[in-house]
């Protein structure tokens, strides 16, 4: 009997090993799933502690190695040597190796020294004149530009309800005042006297065109001046091939009219003001039916003036030249265009499609396109903001 107890508990012993000696092995493939019994083993068999001690000390050895695969070697790869690879062939150039028209293209852009910034609006203003007429919203963002701008020379205030103080140049005060002080004003013309008055007072500054720049529109009709200056010299005592008489005209001396032609050049030259550019058409008119060259003749110590004028002749009549547009170099992105026997003409990008729409009409209408010119150039020179669109009258 007790033969038999003891073969018993010997074989219940070796069931025991071989069922704990199993756990280890599943572990290795499971790390997350391991639940190390080597804490009940000495409680329940107190034998062959050295398999105890091997469990515990290879089963971390096996996780550590796991877990340095995935940690270190595998970044090692996909960070480190991939970029270095690419980055390298990148940075290296070879002789040869640039495609030049494959590089991005910037368009040339003015510096921004020639803006102004406005003018604070004194205390205790009194302006030259108010305008108690609102304009339409269409017109703010034209008046932006003269919302209290600076000018060279001196200026007035002038107060427009809804827009705020602007600034007039005395010189253009009594045109300005003239085309505002009705009871419906022609803004555009408005405008447009004080869009010259910004023109001719800045200087032009010129840039060439850059070599790798494109044209962004071709003109195929050359511009035309619509309105010539007249030279009034070539009639200062000129003999003609017809019975003429004497005007003398200040600043400018003594001018010989035709007779056939007097009444005519009379109407326009003793008008109040005078209208000279036209008086001076009709001398122009009188010159064209005749041939040769011109004679000079002394006025004759006998001869009287038939008329004598007491102003002199200004040159009123101005055409839009697109002559200031030429190489211009503006504060802000533009574009280059070709204009046949004017040269290349520099356009605002923002302005373009409204110069693009008259240049392009058939005929080309060089008048209206050189005035977007104009207004583009005014809004040039002067920062504006939303607040100086937006200001109002109190």
């Amino acid at each position: 009997m007790r033969t038999m107890a003891l073969a018993t508990v010997a074989a219940a012993a070796a069931v025991a090993l071989s069922l704990f000696d199993a756990a280890p092995a599943d572990a290795q493939f499971n790390p997350k799933s391991f639940k190390a019994p080597a804490r009940s083993v000495p409680r329940t068999l107190k034998m062959k502690p050295t398999f105890t001690k091997k469990a515990i000390v290879k089963t971390p050895k096996t996780i550590g190695k796991l877990r340095s695969k995935t940690i270190t070697k595998v970044p090692t790869k996909t960070i480190t040597k991939l970029p270095a690879k690419s980055f390298v062939k990148k940075a290296t150039l070879g002789k040869g190796t640039v495609n030049l028209k494959a590089l991005p293209h910037y368009k040339p852009v003015a510096s921004k020294g020639l803006l102004k910034g406005k003018l604070p609006v004194p205390k205790n203003i009194q302006p030259k004149l108010k305008l108690a007429h609102f304009p339409h919203k269409k017109y703010h963002h034209h008046f932006a530009p003269f919302i209290q701008r600076p000018w060279k020379s001196a200026f007035f205030w002038v107060a427009v309800a809804g827009i705020g103080y602007l600034t007039i140049p005395a010189l253009y005060y009594d045109r300005f005042y003239t085309c505002m002080d009705v009871d419906d004003p022609i803004y555009d013309d408005c405008l447009y006297i004080l869009d010259e008055a910004a023109l001719e007072e800045e200087e032009v500054v010129r840039i060439s065109m850059p070599a790798q720049a494109t044209y962004r529109y071709r003109a195929s009709a050359p511009a035309k001046q619509e309105c010539p200056a007249c030279r009034w010299d070539r009639f200062v005592e000129r003999r003609w091939n017809q019975s003429y008489s004497w005007v003398k005209l200040p600043d400018i001396g003594n001018v010989t009219v035709p007779d056939a032609y007097y009444d005519r050049f009379f109407t326009f030259a003793g008008a109040n003001p005078p209208n000279y550019p036209q008086a001076c058409q009709v001398l122009q008119e009188a010159a064209a039916g005749e041939t040769g060259e011109v004679e000079r003749i002394s006025m004759p110590s006998g001869a009287g003036y038939r008329f004598e004028a007491a102003a002199a002749p200004v040159q009123e009549c101005k055409s839009c030249t697109l002559e200031p547009f030429v190489d211009r170099k503006w504060n802000r992105e533009f574009v280059w265009v070709e204009i046949p026997q004017t040269g290349n003409v520099t356009v605002p990008e923002d302005s373009y499609d409204s110069f693009y729409r008259y240049a392009s009409a058939d005929p080309p209408d060089y008048k209206a396109a050189c005035k977007v010119l104009v207004e583009a150039a005014a809004a040039d020179t002067v920062q504006t903001t939303a607040l100086d669109s937006r200001r109002g009258l109190e």
